[in-house]
């Protein structure tokens, strides 16, 4: 039964991996108005993207999964993430992860604002603009967050 539960874990896990190597951040960095030959800021900006989702992906978890989320993600940190990053570029993901969760508390599947503000505080904008691009980058982080929840499994 244990090794059942272990193998549902890691599928739920490998689903999310396959899911975020999915994503290529070309949608956000549209929507922040970021060119493309702006290496740097499309280069951290993504690996802020990429822990957002995972974060976002935790918050599901949560819901979902209210007894086993934690075993879930924890799999998922310590045999799938690995894969693709390894020793500082991983801790720095995990890192960044746990800020995220730690920002989105239980309020992901209700107020995302937030979020959408610490995004563009990692850029500049003029006031004028400013409402206007948290707004959208908040929808669509709402957005991704439905994506994530309806494939969860």
């Amino acid at each position: 039964m244990c090794e059942l539960i272990n193998e549902q874990h890691n599928d739920i896990a490998g689903n999310f991996m396959a899911l975020l190597s999915d994503f290529n951040y070309a949608d956000e960095m549209e929507l922040l108005n970021i060119g493309k030959l702006n290496f740097i800021q499309r280069k951290n900006l993504s690996q802020e993207f990429e822990a957002l989702y995972i974060a976002l992906w935790y918050s599901c978890l949560q819901i979902s999964f209210p007894q086993n989320y934690d075993e879930i993600f924890k799999q998922f940190i310590t045999v799938k993430l690995p894969k693709k990053y390894k020793d500082l570029k991983l801790h720095q993901v995990i890192e960044l992860t746990e800020q995220y969760i730690e920002l989105l508390g239980n309020n992901a599947s209700t107020d995302l604002t937030p979020i959408g503000h610490h995004i563009l505080s990692l850029l500049q904008f003029d006031e004028t603009t400013q409402k206007s691009y948290a707004l959208k980058i908040t929808l669509h982080i709402r957005k991704v967050y439905t994506y994530i929840f309806e494939r969860l499994i």
